[in-house]
Formats: C-alpha cells, sequence, structure tokens
C-alpha cells in the first residue's frame, strides 16, 4: 500500500524492522502499536469489556491447552505473508508441535475482540490472515453481540463469511474444545 503526503511518498515499515526496532529497545514490547501495511497504528487502550470476553475466550480454550492439543498465545504477533504487517491478534491458537521460541507463520483459529476496532478486524486483518493460511477467524463484535466468522481462506481473502448470535454455538474446526455458548460469552456485556 503506497502513501504520500503532499508531493512526498511515504517510506513504510517491514515487520522485520519493526521487530529489530524492539530487538533494539528502540519500541518497547508493550508499546501499544501494530504494523498494518507498512504504517504503525496506534491501538486502544483495552476496555472492560474487551478484557473480559477475552478473558472468557482463554478460559474456553484452556483446557484444550493443558492437555496439550493445541497452544495459546494472546496479543502475540503471527507473521503473514505481507512483509509490511505483523498483526497482533487477541487470541492465536496455534498446532500443539508450534516451537515456542519463534513467531507462527499461520495458526488453527485466530480471534480478534472488537470493541472500538470493528473495521481494523473485519476489513484490513482477514486478507492478512487468510494469506497465512489461518482456516478461521472470529471477530467477537461485542457492540454489535455477536460473532463474525471468516472461513475457507484464499490468498486474497476469506471465501465463506457468517454472523453469529447469542443462543448459537460455535465450535472451532481444527480446535479440540467444547462448543463455545455464545450467550455465555456477550453475558453481562454490551
Amino acid at each position: 500500500m503506497a502513501f504520500s503526503l503532499a508531493d512526498r511518498a511515504v517510506r513504510g515499515l517491514t515487520a522485520d524492522e519493526v521487530l529489530a526496532m524492539v530487538q533494539a529497545g528502540i519500541l518497547s514490547e508493550d508499546e501499544p502499536v501494530e504494523l498494518l501495511h507498512g504504517v504503525l497504528t496506534r491501538v486502544s487502550p483495552k476496555s472492560p469489556q474487551h478484557e473480559a470476553v477475552k478473558a472468557r475466550l482463554n478460559r474456553w480454550l484452556s483446557p484444550a491447552h493443558a492437555a496439550g492439543a493445541c497452544k495459546v498465545r494472546i496479543e502475540a504477533p503471527i507473521l503473514v505473508p505481507d512483509p509490511t504487517s505483523l498483526p497482533e491478534p487477541d487470541l492465536l491458537v496455534l498446532a500443539a508441535d508450534h516451537d515456542d521460541v519463534v513467531h507462527p507463520t499461520t495458526a488453527l483459529l485466530v480471534i480478534e475482540v472488537a470493541v472500538t476496532s470493528l473495521g481494523t478486524d473485519t476489513e484490513i486483518k482477514p486478507t492478512l490472515y487468510a494469506a497465512a493460511g489461518v482456516p478461521e477467524l472470529w471477530v467477537v463484535d461485542v457492540t454489535g453481540r455477536c460473532v463474525r466468522t471468516f472461513t475457507d481462506p484464499h490468498p486474497d481473502g476469506y471465501a465463506t463469511r457468517d454472523v453469529r448470535r447469542p443462543g448459537e454455538q460455535l465450535h472451532p474446526a481444527r480446535v479440540p474444545v467444547e462448543p463455545l455458548d455464545l450467550e455465555a460469552l456477550l453475558h453481562g456485556i454490551g
């Protein structure tokens, strides 16, 4: 994605450069930014609703993680084919044999929790995750009280999108967990 400022082109950053900046101490690991298409974007402070949903999702995934069936990372980078992007999803479910000392290049399931980031999570990030071969992306739309699902990845995005609401259950195709009760997930939130 090319950017300009008046009559000058803006040079974007790469994931390698951002990782080197963190390694060198130029950027803190806790800096509230995310690299998307060459631009360091500011990440909003996490609201109580965001943190509650994330904690509920983590508890739901915990039995599979504890049994060694998968690994769960929270707000950790995933290396996608676009070298100018380094998204950090809220939850990243990895294969059980994933090497803990490297950033993953794909995942079994990515979950984003959207309170103020719905546009980014549904319009920008799906293409990045699909290109990385992530079979399922779930975006928990806290304000809309639903979960937007993205499946059937292709290099340019997901072929199938759906919206699921409280009263329904979701079950990831590649993660051995109990179905997720959306009523319980969103109860008292929003």
